[in-house]
C-alpha cells in the first residue's frame, strides 16, 4: 500500500514512483490510498491494483493525540505486505504512530523536496526512490508511469472531448490556464495569442477550466476564455482527467492537470514559472518543458514542435 496526502500534482508523481515500486518488487498488488480523487483514475486505467481515500481509510486519526489507532484501520493496514507512506518522514509523530502498527514493514518517506534536492536540481521522485534504497529497497525511476490506451480507446475519448467542446471532429489543442499559484500561471493574453495561430493552421483548440478557475476569478472568467475558443467546464478529477485523453496535445503550466496529461500520454507542453523544472517536471517522453517569463516566439515555437509530432508518439510503451 501506497499512502498520500498531497495535491493532484504531487499524486501523479507518486504514480512514477508507484511504477518503480511494481518493477522493482516483482509486480506486486499496489492499492493507493490518497486524498487526490486521481487515485481512482489510477485505479480505473490499471496504474494500481486498487484505490481508497485516505479518509475513507479513516487516516485523520493518524494525526491525532496518543499512538492508538482504530482496530479497524490496523486490520487494513497490517494486511499489506509493506506500506509506503508519504506522510512524513521516520522522525514524524504520524509515522511513529504507523510504526508502532507495522514495524519493519513501514517505509516512511518526507514528500519534501530537501535543500540538496532544490539546490542541485533533482527531481523530487529520484528523491524519494533515495529514500527507499535507504530502507534497503532501491527502485529506479528509470520509466515514467503512462497509461495504457488503444487508438480506438483514444478516439472515443476524443469524440467525448468534442461533445463537450461543441466543436467540429478532430484533432484538439487542449489548454488549461490554471494552476495553484498565480505566480506558476502564465498570462493568459499569451496563452490566447498562441492557441489563435495553432487555430489559423486549422487544429481545434479549447479551454479546460475547474471549481479552481471560476472561484479565484469568477463566472465571468469563463466568458473572456470563450472570446477565443470554446471552454469545458469539469468538477470532476476524474471525467477531467478522461477528457484530457481525448486531446491531440495539452498546454498548461505548473499544474496538477499537466501531470495529468503526461501520465494521458498526451502531447503535452509544461509552461514553468518560479518553480525548478527540474525538480517539478511532469515525467514522460510525450512532455516538454519551457519557461516563462522569456522570449513569446520561444513559446510558440515549442508549441508548434509538439503539434509536429506524430499522434502515433502518444502510444509508445503502450
Amino acid at each position: 500500500m501506497v499512502l498520500h496526502a498531497g495535491a493532484l500534482g504531487d499524486c501523479a508523481l507518486a504514480l512514477h514512483l508507484v511504477a518503480a515500486i511494481r518493477k522493482a518488487w516483482g509486480e506486486p498488488l499496489v492499492t493507493l490510498a490518497a486524498r487526490s480523487p486521481l487515485a481512482q483514475w489510477a485505479r480505473k486505467h490499471g496504474l494500481v491494483a486498487d484505490a481508497c481515500s485516505l479518509d475513507q481509510l479513516g487516516a485523520h486519526r493518524f494525526y491525532g493525540p496518543g499512538d492508538d489507532l482504530p482496530e479497524e484501520v490496523l486490520h487494513v493496514l497490517r494486511g499489506f505486505d509493506r506500506v509506503v507512506s508519504l506522510l512524513g518522514g521516520p522522525t514524524e509523530p504520524v509515522s511513529a504512530r504507523l510504526s508502532a502498527a507495522l514495524g519493519d514493514r513501514l517505509f516512511a518517506i518526507d514528500p519534501r523536496p530537501t535543500e540538496a534536492t532544490l539546490r542541485e536540481g533533482v527531481h523530487i521522485t529520484r528523491q524519494w526512490a533515495g529514500r527507499l534504497a535507504d530502507f534497503g529497497c532501491p527502485v529506479h525511476i528509470e520509466q515514467s508511469a503512462q497509461i495504457k490506451l488503444t487508438e480506438p480507446e483514444r478516439a472515443s475519448y476524443n469524440r467525448r472531448l468534442v461533445r463537450r467542446l461543441g466543436i467540429s471532429p478532430g484533432p484538439i489543442v487542449l489548454c488549461h490556464p490554471g494552476s495553484g499559484g498565480l505566480d506558476k500561471c502564465c498570462p493568459i493574453d499569451v496563452l490566447k495569442q498562441h492557441l489563435s495561430t495553432v487555430a489559423s493552421q486549422g487544429w481545434n483548440v479549447g479551454w479546460i477550466i475547474g471549481p479552481d478557475e471560476v472561484e479565484r476569478f469568477g463566472h465571468s472568467y469563463t466568458d473572456r476564455l470563450k472570446a477565443s475558443a470554446s471552454v469545458v467546464f469539469e468538477e470532476s478529477v476524474e471525467a477531467a482527467a478522461d477528457l484530457i485523453c481525448g486531446a491531440h496535445a495539452y498546454v498548461g503550466n505548473d499544474a496538477g492537470m499537466t501531470h495529468v496529461a503526461a501520465l494521458a500520454g498526451v502531447q503535452t507542453l509544461a509552461i514553468f514559472g518560479p518553480t525548478d523544472p527540474r525538480v517539478w517536471r511532469p515525467l514522460g517522453n510525450t512532455c516538454g518543458v519551457i519557461r516563462f517569463p522569456g522570449p513569446q516566439d520561444s513559446l510558440q515555437a515549442a508549441l508548434l514542435d509538439l503539434l509536429a509530432r506524430p499522434a502515433s508518439a502518444r502510444l509508445a510503451g503502450a
